[in-house]
């Protein structure tokens, strides 16, 4: 079994009643932060840039998610960008070996996922524990090489949290998943030169928003080969910090 697949089965069979209390409890502490995050940020100049930028973007084209804090409407990929701005600019971030900031490419796309598709609090969190458990483990043996070509680990590896989220709100199954996750590794992307070069880094925003595309047209492919994690089933990565 591909690794890819390895994952998709787990997201796709995971029930609310298999996560341990303690990773229900750490679902819903990193989304209150993201929340937080959010309302302290949600006058900062990254975030009304970021609803302006949208705003115009998409003029005409619906809404059929919220923006946090502002109560605005926009596409689900609008609002999501514009809230992973927001949780960004923000600063109240969790972290996984430093470089990677999981909840502010998780957290805005499973709020957005949960909001159009009615989703109960039970299945959010649910989704929630399985983007962590499937991006955290991807980053895990990737992170230094990543960084030192040239990438930031953080939107590299935040399409995959934030997709993997949305596929389960989504109510995708296994081939479904195994196929974004294909789609992902065509997005990915988050060059570090930009930046360095004095530009301004988009990062999560760009991940959270791509991440439609992988969930939303998921091709029937494999891009991923391995030998599955043995403990695949246990959510270990967000209770590890």
């Amino acid at each position: 079994m591909s690794l890819s697949r390895a994952f998709a089965v787990f997201v796709a069979n995971l029930r609310y009643e298999d996560l341990p209390v303690a990773v229900v409890d750490r679902a819903k502490g990193v989304t209150l932060e993201a929340l937080s995050s959010a309302l302290v940020a949600h006058e900062m100049p990254a975030s009304k840039q970021a609803r302006a930028l949208m705003q115009e973007e998409e003029a005409g084209g619906g809404g059929a998610a919220t923006v946090l804090c502002n109560g605005s409407k926009l596409t689900k990929a609008g609002a999501a960008f514009v809230n992973t701005e927001a949780i960004f600019a923000g600063g109240k971030w969790d972290t996984f070996r430093m470089l990677t900031h999981p909840g502010t490419a998780i957290l805005p796309a499973a709020l957005v996922a949960a909001e159009v598709t009615g989703a109960s609090g039970k299945a959010f969190l649910t989704a929630v524990a399985a983007g962590y458990e499937v991006m955290e483990r991807m980053a895990a043996e990737f992170i230094p090489t990543v960084m030192s070509r040239g990438f930031h680990a953080g939107p590299v590896f935040g399409i995959f949290g934030a997709a993997i989220a949305a596929a389960k709100l989504g109510g995708l199954d296994t081939n479904q998943i195994n196929a974004a996750i294909a789609q992902c590794v065509n997005l990915a992307s988050g060059n570090l030169e930009g930046a360095r070069s004095g530009g301004r880094s988009l990062r999560e925003g760009g991940a959270v928003r791509w991440r439609l595309l992988s969930t939303g047209r998921p091709a029937e492919r494999q891009l991923w080969r391995g030998r599955p994690d043995s403990t695949i089933h246990t959510p270990a990565i967000i209770t590890a910090n």
